[in-house]
């Protein structure tokens, strides 16, 4: 069963990568620079080349400021150039997987949400993100989307964002002794590689199509995760909650954006707790030399 990754050099993408000989899949992957999503007629003659039975797009513009400062790249990447892949499988009766994000919500909610839930983005990315959802499977009903939040993984983290919400903690404390964390956003995390190995067991089983929520058990706020992340780690940090009063540098964030696997739990795939996912992320990056 052919797999080709677009996406591979992400966080996510890289998993995917490292890990699917584990489940028996021979995987293609492709970084940006090797094939660029939003080159329409690259992307169809490079998969009529390898004629894969699944696609994995891991691509995504994901930085949510440079999304509301750049709509037309952001909505290039994660909507049109979706809608192109999901096309091209429609026609040649290949399986596509992609991803999208907990921003489709508003975070009026008071507990976790369901895949069922009603969506009403408040943001560019989340704008994006959502039309991503509709377009893969209006266009593509055999096509899975999977929503997840607050990834982490790799030496190094996401490019784009320069690192990951980890990595700014521990690089913030080898130069400062206190920090401004939010209090007031709720969300859920993902390991990157928990969260590679649940999308692999999904393909795995033949999972039904439609959209899954995949992050790691339990949430919490920005500032109780800083408060883990510089205990597993021993650094010297004190974290400072703050109120932003869910606006992160004048955009607009969800509240509360925590997800519930119903879905895939439904399959009997789980993800640890989120204190289990950054404790192996802590011990990866000492592993690592990081810290």
């Amino acid at each position: 069963m052919k797999v080709l990754l677009i996406g591979k050099n992400g966080q996510l993408g890289s998993q995917i990568h490292e890990q699917s000989a584990q489940f028996g899949f021979p995987v293609i992957s492709f970084g940006r620079g090797e094939l660029d999503v939003t080159n329409h007629e690259s992307v169809k003659a490079k998969i009529e080349e390898l004629s894969p039975k699944i696609i994995i797009d891991a691509s995504a513009y994901h930085n949510v400021l440079d999304c509301d400062q750049n709509p037309n790249i952001a909505f290039g990447v994660n909507v049109a150039a979706s809608l192109n892949i999901a096309r091209i499988c429609l026609k040649k009766n290949i399986r596509l997987i992609s991803f999208s994000s907990d921003k489709v919500f508003d975070g009026l909610a008071s507990k976790p949400y369901l895949e069922s839930d009603v969506k009403n983005p408040i943001q560019i990315y989340g704008i994006s993100m959502s039309a991503r959802e509709s377009v893969i499977l209006s266009y593509n009903p055999n096509s899975i989307v999977v929503r997840t939040c607050g990834i982490f993984g790799g030496v190094s983290g996401s490019r784009s964002k320069k690192g990951n919400f980890v990595l700014t903690i521990l690089n913030f404390a080898k130069k400062n002794k206190k920090m401004e964390i939010s209090s007031d956003q709720t969300a859920s995390l993902a390991n990157a590689t928990d969260l590679a190995r649940s999308v692999l067991q999904l393909i795995k089983q033949k999972a039904g199509s439609g959209i899954y929520h995949l992050v790691h058990e339990g949430y919490g706020s920005w500032a109780q995760y800083a408060r883990e992340i510089v205990e597993l780690s021993k650094v010297e940090l004190e974290i400072i909650p703050i109120d932003r009063k869910g606006a992160f540098q004048d955009i607009r964030i969800p509240r509360f954006a925590a997800l519930e696997n119903k879905k895939a739990k439904s399959l009997g795939i789980r993800l640890p707790s989120w204190e289990d996912g950054l404790a192996k992320y802590i011990h990866f990056l000492k592993k690592e030399k990081i810290i």
